[in-house]
């Protein structure tokens, strides 16, 4: 065994979870793939799980983790792969009973999925057998790929108005289930007792009885029997008047079958009659001589009536004796079929023979002995197989009741519910149908007490939806006269219409609400859909002439355009095609693609047009770049000397003026352009200030800065020595200060600072200075402050010369300067407020 698998395990064996999913998802191991169904079924957990259950991908995984697994989501994610895989031709699936046989372990929705979805034709035939929801089985009738899976789907739909809309939307795509969803609509709709589906029948229905008068169709017994057929299904609901219509083209068509089955009638008669001419000339000699023709042919005309009954009789009795040993054939052939039937527990297909047995045995009569003792234990079987089958619909209708009775409890949508109780109801109808008529003795299960429990259910049921499909109504009848709205707007159109535009709108309205019909009564469709269609029918030819009435206006404005090009005047030419456009447009839109190809020639002999004005257009242009471009080498000059370091004030001066005077004589229009050079000359400007500025107080800032020089000596921060060259560097400057500073700095180089004296005179100053600098004063010299405000006042209103801001800095430095060095804070005040007083001197 390797060492390092006992001392380090495979990833796909950590105790992390995340390493396993990823190792399991990912790696090759060959012991990993060889245990991906144990760690499918066993691992802690569910996301490992499931990447193991992806790694296979395998049918029997997927169909066992579908129910066996203990998360839900796997459970739910197995399901869909399981039943993807039931519908696939995927070489891992099993054979096909094997899937068939399965599906007894579906739930209804995935029954559904395998009829709609399933690859293999037999396995969606069993599963669209087991579908019961009845828009299910619409959809499979016009998508399902195959034929007769079609049919089948179609045949199960009992609703009319469904089967109408499959056979409107199969109208252009399959014509067998269009014709067959008619038929089975118009039967729903005879079976319901529609008068109207009814009446169209039984017509159809003599012209075809009639047509069989024709001497070649005559003969043909079974067509006529199957109209009688058909005819006998409508039962008496049909109109007296069709009645007597048919029975007068039945009557004729059995006389004429009659007549060929028995053609010697004829010849017998004539025979007759040649027998019986002596008689009537002998009975002529003796009777009244003046009378032989009349009694010759009033005898002639009795036996040949006579004659003719007789031959009518006896082909009837012909007729009957064949048509019993027809009906005794078929019982004898039905026979063995009623005792297979009985014997494979077909249900449906022995109620079918045991009625057409039944309805046999009535027409013949007593039957012969043989076949009533062969037929008395099929009978009994029968009857037998139909009680257990009347029991064990029972159980289902108990079943369905039990369903009903818990719909309250699911909180179904309306529509749902609905579905779900007319699912029922046909379900219910289906096992009254499936049990036959009842025999001798037995209950109807329409009036038993189980049916009335049932409509009972269903009535309490949807007692509740009441008021959502009366809301519905509300809105279909809101949708309803919203058409007629449209419908009456589209008649009461002008009979010249101004607003084309409009009357197009209304065109479309129509169409699109001819297309959206299904949210009106489904009994109002068809008469408004006929309405709709000719209200469009009628606007659109007025439209189609107000579209051609378009089309030649833009053609004779396109030759207008087209003759501009020959004028000379540039004006002109530009008026008169501003006025063709604004013609153009009033005139409006006709056919999209006639519209655009005649605008692009509107378009393009405008354009030839303007082409003349080119060159005074391209000459402008020129102009205006060789404008802008000269403006632009002024801007960039301006710019330039705002950066530059090598001109001085006076020469700045002298070359913005220059610019200046060539930026007015080029009149720049350009709005940009003139902001971009007013903000570089202003900056240039506030340069020069703040230069002139700096300057006048030069002597103030080099001052101070001696002044910080001094004080760092005075502090000892700095040696005299080191200080020396910075100060001699600042000898030909401050020459106002330049004797209290060089005394000062003269006894702090020799070391006799004298010690701080004084200090009531240099808080004065300090008062002054803050005063002056219009900053605060600490707390111990605001009375101080205040003296000196008042002290100030009243020498005013003395004097009303007074000094400048100046003058009194120049004043209050001098006497700093020349003072002895004080306090430390002192000093920090003194310099805080020189600085803030020389921030106010303009």
């Amino acid at each position: 065994m390797n060492l390092a698998r006992m001392l380090f395990k495979s990833k796909w064996q950590d105790k992390n979870p995340e390493i396993r999913r990823a190792a399991v998802a990912n790696d090759n191991d060959a012991e990993l793939l060889a245990a991906l169904t144990q760690i499918g079924r066993s691992d802690a957990d569910a996301g490992v799980r499931m990447a193991a259950l992806k790694r296979l991908n395998d049918y029997e995984a997927w169909r066992e983790r579908s129910t066996g697994d203990s998360d839900g989501a796997i459970r739910g994610a197995a399901r869909v792969a399981y039943v993807a895989l039931l519908c696939s031709n995927d070489a891992r699936v099993p054979a096909l009973p094997r899937r068939i046989a399965e599906l007894d372990t579906l739930s209804s929705e995935e029954i559904e999925k395998i009829a709609s979805q399933a690859s293999d034709r037999e396995l969606r035939a069993v599963a669209l057998a087991r579908v019961t929801r009845p828009a299910l089985l619409a959809e499979r009738a016009l998508a399902d790929p195959d034929a007769k899976l079609r049919l089948a789907a179609l045949e199960r739909i009992s609703d009319a108005a469904a089967l109408e809309r499959i056979a409107e939307r199969a109208r252009k795509t399959d014509k067998a289930i269009n014709r067959r969803a008619r038929e089975l609509a118009a039967a729903q709709r005879i079976g319901g007792g529609d008068t109207d589906a009814i009446a169209l029948k039984a017509q159809a229905l003599c012209e075809r009885m009639e047509s069989l008068m024709r001497a070649s169709a005559a003969a043909d017994d079974s067509a006529r029997a199957a109209v009688e057929h058909q005819w006998q299904a409508l039962g008496g609901r049909v109109p007296a008047e069709l009645q007597m219509r048919y029975r007068g083209a039945e009557t004729l068509v059995r006389q004429m079958q009659s007549n060929m089955l028995n053609p010697l009638v004829r010849a017998i008669s004539m025979a007759n009659l040649t027998a019986a001419a002596p008689i009537t000339l002998s009975s002529a000699a003796q009777t009244d001589a003046a009378q032989p023709a009349l009694l010759s042919v009033e005898l002639l005309a009795s036996q040949a009536r006579f004659d003719v009954a007789l031959a009518s009789a006896a082909a009837e009795s012909q007729r009957e004796r064949e048509l019993r040993r027809m009906h005794l054939h078929e019982i004898e052939e039905l026979a063995p079929q009623y005792a297979t039937a009985l014997d494979a527990g077909d249900v449906t297909a022995t109620h079918g023979l045991h009625r057409r047995l039944a309805a046999l045995t009535d027409t013949i009569g007593t039957l012969p002995a043989h076949l009533e003792d062969r037929l008395a234990p099929l009978h009994a079987r029968y009857g037998e197989l139909k009680r257990w089958q009347q029991w064990a619909n029972q159980q289902r209708r108990q079943a369905i009741c039990a369903s009903i009775e818990s719909l309250p409890q699911a909180s179904l949508h309306p529509d749902a519910l609905a579905t779900r109780i007319r699912e029922a109801r046909e379900e219910w109808q289906r096992l009254d149908t499936s049990e036959g008529s009842p025999g001798p003795g037995e209950s109807d299960p329409a009036g038993s007490g189980l049916t009335r429990r049932f409509h009972t259910l269903c009535h309490r049921t949807l007692k509740p939806t009441k008021a959502y499909f009366n809301k519905r109504d509300e809105l279909r009848h809101t949708h309803s006269e919203a058409i007629e709205a449209l419908l009456q707007s589209a008649a009461s159109l002008p009979a010249e219409i101004a607003d084309w535009k409009s009357a197009g709108t209304l065109r479309q309205q129509l169409i699109d609400t001819l297309r959206s019909l299904d949210a009106v009564d489904p009994r109002e469709r068809t008469r408004l859909g006929k309405r709709i269609k000719a209200a469009i029918a009628a606007l659109a030819p007025r439209i189609e002439a107000h579209v051609d009435a378009v089309e030649n206006a833009k053609k004779a404005l396109i030759e207008r355009a087209t003759g501009l090009s020959r004028q000379s005047d540039p004006r002109s030419v530009a008026r008169e095609a501003r006025d063709l456009q604004q013609q153009w447009t009033a005139l409006g839109n006709g056919k999209r693609a006639i519209d655009q190809r005649q605008w692009k020639g509107f378009r393009g002999a405008c354009d030839a047009a303007f082409n003349r004005l080119d060159s005074v257009r391209k000459e402008r242009d020129a102009q205006s770049a060789a404008s802008r471009a000269h403006a632009q080498g002024l801007l960039d000059e301006i710019d330039a000397l705002r950066v530059s370091t090598v001109f001085t004030g006076d020469a700045i001066k002298t070359k913005l003026r220059d610019l200046d005077a060539r930026w007015t004589a080029l009149r720049c229009d350009d709005r940009a352009f003139e902001r971009r050079y007013r903000k570089s000359h202003d900056a240039i400007a506030a340069q020069l200030r703040d230069a002139a500025r700096t300057q006048h107080l030069s002597r103030y800032t080099q001052a101070l800065e001696k002044y910080t020089l001094l004080r760092e000596i005075e502090t000892g921060a700095e040696s005299g020595e080191d200080v020396t060259p910075h100060w001699q560097s600042l000898q030909a400057t401050a020459a106002d200060f330049a004797a209290a500073l060089d005394a000062r700095y003269a006894r702090a180089t020799e070391g006799n600072t004298p010690p701080p004296s004084d200090a009531a005179q240099a808080r004065n100053r300090l008062v002054e200075l803050e005063f002056l600098a219009g900053a605060d004063t600490p707390a111990e010299d605001r009375q101080r402050r205040m003296n000196y405000q008042v002290q100030r006042l009243a020498a005013r209103m003395r004097d009303s010369s007074t000094p400048t801001p100046e003058a009194e800095l120049t004043r209050i430095l001098l006497g700093w300067f020349a003072q002895a060095p004080q306090d430390v804070e002192l000093e920090m005040r003194f310099v805080h407020a020189a600085h803030a007083a020389l921030a106010t001197l303009p």
